[in-house]
């Protein structure tokens, strides 16, 4: 039986893949490219915005200083259901036919999870903060002390298993 990594010694390296290809992926190759945006950066002011069907992004620096903003677009529309659940709830209770002992407890828009993601929690994303149990306690604590209007449990608040201390910031 051939081996044919050995029978075709013949391969080739291709230089550019390792000149170009990994720095092309990275913020330098980007930047390497885009010369008004690599000034931009150097001089530590720059920002960069996305828009998307609910939610803009502007991020960049002020003279060093890295910031990002939200701007959600739905707001009013997401505080209008979580006030329809929040009824519906108190008519119909909470219980869930298909998972027991579940229910939707809020509906948080993106910019304000950001928000109190940046605020209280080290800019760590929800997807982090769930995964400990103090720290999701506390968010949920956050959301009923500042953001009321987007809990749909009929009371108006997250039930917690204890009033933790939330700090001032």
């Amino acid at each position: 039986m051939e081996n044919s990594v050995i029978e075709h010694d013949d391969a080739k390296i291709q230089e550019s893949y390792f000149t170009d290809g990994i720095l092309a992926a990275g913020v330098e190759g980007v930047l390497a490219k885009n010369n008004k945006m690599f000034k931009e950066v150097r001089s530590g002011t720059w920002s960069q915005t996305f828009n998307t069907k609910n939610i803009d992004y502007k991020i960049g620096a002020m003279d060093g200083e890295r910031y990002v903003q939200y701007s959600q677009k739905n707001v009013e529309a997401v505080r209008q259901s979580c006030k329809e659940k929040r009824e519906f709830y108190k008519e119909h209770g909470t219980d869930n036919p298909f998972f027991a002992g579940t229910f939707h407890a809020m509906e948080l828009p993106k910019c304000f999870a950001h928000e109190i993601s940046s605020k209280w929690f080290n800019n760590r994303p929800w997807e982090l903060i769930k995964r400990e149990k103090k720290d999701k306690i506390l968010f949920y604590a956050i959301v009923n002390q500042f953001y009321s209007d987007f809990v749909c449990h009929p009371s108006g608040k997250i039930p917690l298993p204890y009033n933790p201390i939330i700090p001032t910031k």
